[in-house]
């Protein structure tokens, strides 16, 4: 009877394979600006942090190997004012696969110039949700929750808010006079764009209308494009048209920046292929509502 229970066991283990955690997430720290430390420093930094991103469970959700959310990190060092203390800009990029392809949506693509943080080599990377424990930490947490929350936003209406409400937890908890707290605070950096407007935003009501787009965007344009593409451009545009009214509202804000960042060539590719009308009108809301990529979307007319 036990070895009939351990054979059980392991078909199952086969069947359904052992759930992973959510994040599939690449990590490149870049040192060669700095002088005067080991590059192993930088080694470790590196491995540690991806351990840290991709062996933590962010949620209670269960999560398949194939259904981890892909994303990024490049931490390019700019400079080490004190030991131990690092200046870095970092490229956060995050991604959803569509429905019956291989082609992966690119939900974030944002540069933060504010990483002020202290790594000891070796350091353990302590986190608590609750609790403030290092600023490296926190700014781990702060990005693993947005991203997350952009993926579930992307697959339900009002799906991301638990995770959003997390990030805001974290951003929260950092002591307002900590030397490192550059980017946590309104004031800081350029103007209404930093980590506090980006929380602020997803979670503001009057901004309701940039979440409805991406699950429009996504769940009812993206993952019909296979076998539906006219329908599925029709609720793209449909998801433009809740962006516009984010635009009017707010047209320097950091929601429109995140968007546009990681959607403007995929936005050119998806309407390239579309009947003149719809691409007429793709392009006449996109110039409008995202300017400073007029020149790309004059590309769709063209194709």
């Amino acid at each position: 009877m036990n070895k009939l229970l351990l054979i059980l066991v392991i078909l199952a283990s086969v069947t359904h394979p052992l759930t992973a955690q959510e994040l599939k997430c690449n990590v490149t720290v870049n040192g060669q600006r700095i002088n005067g430390v080991d590059p192993s420093v930088f080694v470790t930094m590196q491995n540690q942090i991806m351990e840290f991103m991709n062996n933590r469970a962010w949620t209670t959700d269960q999560f398949t190997t194939e259904e981890r959310v892909e994303c990024s990190f490049f931490i390019n060092l700019q400079e080490s004012p004190a030991q131990d203390v690092f200046k870095a800009s970092v490229t956060i990029q995050s991604s959803r696969p569509v429905f019956n392809s291989t082609y992966n949506s690119p939900l974030l693509n944002y540069i933060d110039n504010s990483w002020i943080f202290t790594y000891a080599q070796n350091q353990p990377l302590e986190f608590n949700v609750t609790q403030y424990n290092t600023n490296l930490t926190s700014l781990l947490g702060f990005y693993a929750y947005v991203i997350l929350g952009l993926d579930y936003e992307s697959m339900a209406k009002g799906g991301g808010a638990k995770w959003f409400n997390f990030a805001e937890q974290i951003m929260n908890n950092v002591p307002t006079n900590a030397p490192d707290a550059n980017g946590w605070r309104p004031p800081d950096g350029q103007v209404n764009r930093n980590r506090y407007w980006l929380i602020n935003n997803l979670q503001a009501s009057k901004y309701e209308s940039f979440k409805v787009a991406m699950y429009e965007y996504h769940f009812t344009g993206m993952d019909n494009f296979y076998d539906k593409p006219a329908l599925a451009r029709q609720n793209i545009l449909n998801s433009l048209n809740n962006i516009d009214k984010v635009a009017k509202d707010n047209p320097n804000g950091i929601l429109l920046a995140v968007f546009f960042q990681a959607k403007a060539d995929e936005l050119v590719n998806l309407f390239s292929g579309a009947e003149m009308d719809i691409k007429t009108k793709a392009v006449n809301i996109l110039r409008r509502i995202d300017p400073s990529n007029a020149s790309k979307y004059d590309k769709i007319i063209k194709s």
